[in-house]
This record gives structure tokens, C-alpha cells and sequence, in this order.
């Protein structure tokens, strides 16, 4: 291979080179633009759920009281989840009735343990705020009687 020809070459190869490194950083900065909105941690809930319960409730729960109460709180609203929105279900942060309804059944009937409704309540509500802490919940829905002035 003559000397210009090796330059030529070379001069490729870098030229492919920086062309793949050029492509992998601009696909690397569009992927850490994309925002993929609140991450539920099941873990720094249960942190966050246990620092803020008051203390009677968490004399009577433990750290793994709290995950199990938390796990089947996903799971309930997993089952509500729709694939067509006709129905929409509507979901309340903090638990209803029916939510902790569900819990407490679930766990009685799966896990052979039995947790107060209001204990269990308590939980769902602390994981409400943790869910406001990291942004995955919205503003307060009022309701028509509230909004109306008249």
C-alpha cells in the first residue's frame, strides 16, 4: 500500500469512527431528555410510610406489615386498571373504603393475617403523601357543591 493511499485509509477509518461516536452521543442526550414521569419505589414508600405513621398505628406494624399492606394496595389498583377507557374507574389516593375493604380481605384470607381497617387506612393515607412527594399525584378534585359559589 503506497503512502497516499494508507493516509486515505486511515483517514476513513477515523472518519467512520467519529461518525458512530457522533450518532451514540446524540442518541444517548435524546434518551436522557425523555422524562418518564414519577418512579414508584415500593421500598422509599415503605421508608416514607413508617417515618410519618403515628406511633400507635406503627406500635402495631412493622416494616414488613406496611410492605404487605402496600404490595396488595398495587395489586387492588392494578385490577382497576382498564384497557378500554369507557368506564373509567376512579381511583383516590389515600385509599376508599372499598380499597381498604379489599386489603384487609385479601390479606386475612392469602396471608392468614389479620390488620385493623383503620391501621390499614393510615397506611394507604401516608402513601398518599409520599405519592404527592414524588409527583404522581394531581390537585384535590372538588366537588360541584364545593366549586359553586351560589
Amino acid at each position: 500500500m503506497s503512502g497516499p493511499t494508507l493516509v486515505v485509509f486511515v483517514g476513513g477509518l477515523v472518519a467512520v469512527f467519529l461518525f458512530v461516536v457522533a450518532a451514540l452521543v446524540w442518541q444517548e442526550a435524546r434518551w436522557k431528555d425523555h422524562d418518564d414521569g414519577p418512579v414508584y419505589v415500593i421500598e422509599d414508600a415503605v421508608d416514607h410510610v413508617l417515618g410519618r405513621l403515628d406511633e400507635d398505628v406503627r406500635g402495631r406494624l412493622d416494616r414488613s406489615d406496611v410492605l404487605r399492606i402496600l404490595e396488595w394496595e398495587i395489586y387492588y389498583l392494578q385490577g382497576l386498571a382498564q384497557k378500554k377507557r369507557r368506564n373509567p374507574v376512579e381511583t383516590v389516593a389515600g385509599g376508599d373504603r372499598s380499597a381498604v375493604a379489599y386489603i384487609t380481605a385479601e390479606i386475612a384470607e392469602k396471608n392468614k393475617v389479620t390488620y385493623d381497617s383503620e391501621d390499614v387506612a393510615a397506611v394507604l393515607d401516608v402513601e398518599a403523601d409520599y405519592l404527592a412527594s414524588i409527583g404522581a399525584v394531581g390537585a384535590p378534585v372538588l366537588d360541584e357543591q364545593e366549586d359553586d359559589p351560589s
